[in-house]
């Protein structure tokens, strides 16, 4: 069976469901888009003139039930070595987006992110075994800024071909994405067939929605392409300082912009996501990882797996400035929950979300195959029991000669490639190096080999020219 790690009973999870529900019935959700309150009116949703709805329950569970299940739910990849079935990769590590700074591969100074960075970047998640999702890590900041998510997609969709997220800054953005989109799978009807990218709705807490995210929203669920929606309050400032009543109402966000893709286009895909975290009450700074986050993490993914829904939990995000033992640590306790509760895990970013780090891409690798080993099926039968080599060695005997050892070991004991397992004086004898200096050298040798382009330069060039020629429509 597959190991569990639970921070709620069955009873609670329903709890704290019906309590959402009941959010939505009585409190509603301010959603400022009148494409929006038109389907939800047609529907049966009472709005008020404060662009307040309320959301019958019947209604939302009608949503739920449409809504694919983590074993019909599919991230294509422009490549299809790359689609992704989430009842089976789980958990699998995905690129979070819009970090904006960069711990430079060289100087190791933290700088703006440039483009160059992101091409770099994408490269190596393309290449990375243990990342499956290659989003955007960064937001360029040397394109114009208002136009940043159009130069983030071209970029992602020229040098990955696995699955991509990103964000959908209103209808116009989700559109000259799927443009792009479109161009690389050679004609839109190929790319609807198997829509390989995926969008952020990002709620705003408490009880909210801009009119960007929900025009985007309505967008990407008429092309059929998945969805990402996630609710991110903040204990005591934008939701319940209580973590039972920050889930209730984050499930309650949630929901909302579920009912409303289902409404838009039945059986479109959702995956469950939040990024509900706490506030540090001296700093006034949010903690991407501080324990209160990885207990969220952990009821909130059970919350997504109660419905049977893909679920997403960002787990390898640190509040640490650098790849030092506090993201060490960081890395291993959120990282871990979410490998337990989660299909798909964001990471790779520092100081909040804000920064990104070369080496770290290496690590994050890593330590992902470290929790997918842990978190992985343990099967008891005939063959693991190993009842007959135990006979055959006999008391006292030796298990490394066994035929049974030699077919098994490697599948049973996992092997690291950048973690240090030697005795002291072979590892002295390479230059003593620490985790960092080992995962810095493994990406600069990814970076010197040169991102692999996934298009044709005509292609390329056409995409990049959607990106620039959204500045004149803004």
């Amino acid at each position: 069976m597959k190991p569990t790690l639970n921070f709620l009973s069955a009873d609670e999870l329903q709890t704290i469901h019906e309590s959402a529900l009941d959010i939505l019935e009585t409190e509603g959700m301010q959603l400022p888009s009148e494409r929006v309150l038109n389907v939800l009116r047609k529907a049966g949703c009472p709005v008020d003139e404060n662009n307040i709805v309320k959301f019958p329950r019947e209604i939302v569970n009608d949503a739920i039930s449409k809504t694919p299940k983590r074993d019909e739910a599919v991230l294509y990849a422009r490549d299809e070595k790359y689609d992704l079935k989430p009842s089976e990769v789980a958990p699998a590590l995905a690129a979070m987006v819009e970090a904006t700074q960069v711990i430079d591969i060289d100087s190791g100074k933290k700088r703006p992110a440039t483009m160059d960075d992101l091409v770099k970047m994408t490269g190596m998640l393309q290449e990375l075994e243990n990342v499956a999702i290659a989003s955007p890590p960064v937001t360029p900041q040397d394109v114009p800024l208002d136009i940043t998510d159009w130069y983030t997609w071209a970029a992602s969709l020229s040098y990955t071909t696995k699955h991509i997220t990103g964000p959908g800054t209103g209808s116009r953005c989700v559109k000259d994405v799927v443009k792009m989109a479109s161009l690389a799978a050679g004609g839109e009807e190929e790319f609807l067939k198997r829509p390989f990218l995926s969008f952020w709705v990002l709620t705003r807490p408490p009880l909210q929605v801009d009119s960007l995210t929900l025009d985007a929203l309505v967008e990407a669920s008429e092309f059929g392409c998945p969805l990402i929606i996630s609710s991110g309050p903040i204990l005591g400032t934008t939701s319940p300082v209580t973590i039972a009543g920050t889930c209730a109402q984050a499930h309650a966000e949630i929901l909302s912009c579920l009912t409303i893709a289902q409404l838009v286009n039945p059986g479109v895909t959702v995956i469950y996501t939040s990024f509900a975290r706490g506030m540090d009450m001296k700093t006034g700074n949010v903690s991407m990882a501080g324990p209160e986050f990885a207990i969220l993490k952990g009821c909130m993914g059970a919350l997504g797996r109660m419905l049977d829904l893909p679920t997403r939990m960002p787990g390898m995000l640190r509040d640490a400035k650098i790849l030092d033992a506090q993201a060490g640590y960081e890395t291993g306790t959120t990282g871990l929950i979410c490998g337990f509760c989660a299909d798909f895990m964001d990471g790779m970013q520092f100081d909040m979300d804000i920064v990104v780090d070369y080496a770290d891409f290496v690590y994050a690798d890593e330590c992902m195959a470290q929790v997918r080993r842990i978190v992985r099926d343990l099967v008891v039968d005939e063959k693991t029991l190993a009842r007959k080599v135990i006979a055959e060695t006999g008391h006292g005997g030796n298990f490394l000669k066994a035929g049974h050892t030699l077919s098994n070991f490697r599948k049973e004991i996992w092997q690291p490639k950048i973690f240090e397992r030697r005795m002291w004086g072979g590892w002295e004898k390479d230059g003593a190096l620490d985790i960092r200096e080992k995962a810095l050298a493994k990406a600069r040798e990814m970076v010197l080999a040169g991102p692999p382009s996934a298009l044709p330069d005509d292609v390329r060039e056409s995409i990049y020219a959607i990106a620039r020629a959204a500045k004149a429509g803004h």
